[in-house]
């Protein structure tokens, strides 16, 4: 008589855990459902540009997604259209929850707890309907700048970047602003005149710089399972003569759930009596 058995297990499974080699998730979209029609989107809905809103155009295009303050800090990028002005007249950051409904109403994106980075080098936020310069002496940016945020959406609190350099680090400095809080937030992209605008890019394989390590991409998504360590072994009683006409393993995931693996583990002990 034979005796085969089968043992699989999952060595460690932790969300505390060392971390995946690579942020999953999808990319984030801007919302065609608030685009202003002054705004053409391309790119699979990641870029906006101003091509028909003219000058001083004060509208803007949200994300379709939110930044909760469950979330976590997350970073992204903007590439600011190759086409527009060397230094852009209007905003990027990001838009409350609340101003997200203004999006088409002529106000620029820097008011009732929202934050935006002018293209003159100056920062813009209000908690209220008032606009509000609240610092100067940033760097500015227009056409083919890469711009770097990071939002802690618990704090309200952003950082902000140009072409790799931080404006204070996200690691050990402070936040470039923070603003009073909002239940979410939305990135957003600004063209205040012809041509200006950007591309939103919300995974590593479209940034331009690393993820700080106190960040996440603003496209990751948690697994519905992580396993960050397991091993596979075979073990067989050497007395016995042992034939193999066909063997096969296989993991098999559905229900479109996410599974995130750097080290699984399949363990088969045999034993011929």
């Amino acid at each position: 008589m034979s005796r085969l058995m089968l043992r699989a297990a999952i060595l460690e499974q932790s969300a505390a855990g060392a971390g995946p080699p690579l942020d999953i998730g999808s990319i984030w979209q801007l919302d065609v459902t608030r685009r202003p029609a002054g705004y053409t989107l391309s790119n699979d809905n990641q870029t906006a540009v101003n091509t028909s809103g003219g000058t001083n155009y004060q509208r803007w295009v949200p994300t379709a997604k939110a930044i909760l303050p469950s979330d976590g800090r997350r970073y992204w990028e903007v590439l600011c259209a190759p086409g527009g002005a060397a230094a852009f007249d209007g905003y990027f950051g990001v838009v409350s929850a609340e101003q997200r409904e203004e999006f088409n109403a002529g106000n620029n994106p820097i008011t009732l707890g929202s934050i935006g980075w002018r293209g003159n080098g100056t920062l813009w936020s209000s908690d209220t309907t008032a606009s509000s310069q609240r610092m100067t002496g940033l760097p500015s940016h227009g056409s083919g700048d890469v711009l770097m945020f990071i939002l802690d959406p618990a704090t309200a609190s952003l950082w902000t970047g140009k072409n790799g350099i931080w404006h204070s680090d996200p690691v050990s400095g402070a936040a470039t602003w923070t603003a009073g809080g909002s239940t979410a937030f939305y990135p957003q992209i600004q063209g205040r005149n012809s041509g200006d605008g950007g591309t939103l890019r919300s995974l590593p394989s479209q940034f331009s710089y690393p993820v700080p390590p106190v960040a996440r991409a603003l496209g990751f998504a948690d697994p519905d399972l992580s396993i960050f360590e397991a091993d596979v072994f075979f073990e067989f009683g050497w007395d016995k003569d042992l034939s193999v006409g066909e063997f096969d393993a296989w993991l098999v995931i559905g229900g479109g759930k996410a599974l995130t693996a750097t080290h699984t583990a399949l363990y088969i002990e045999v034993e011929l009596l």
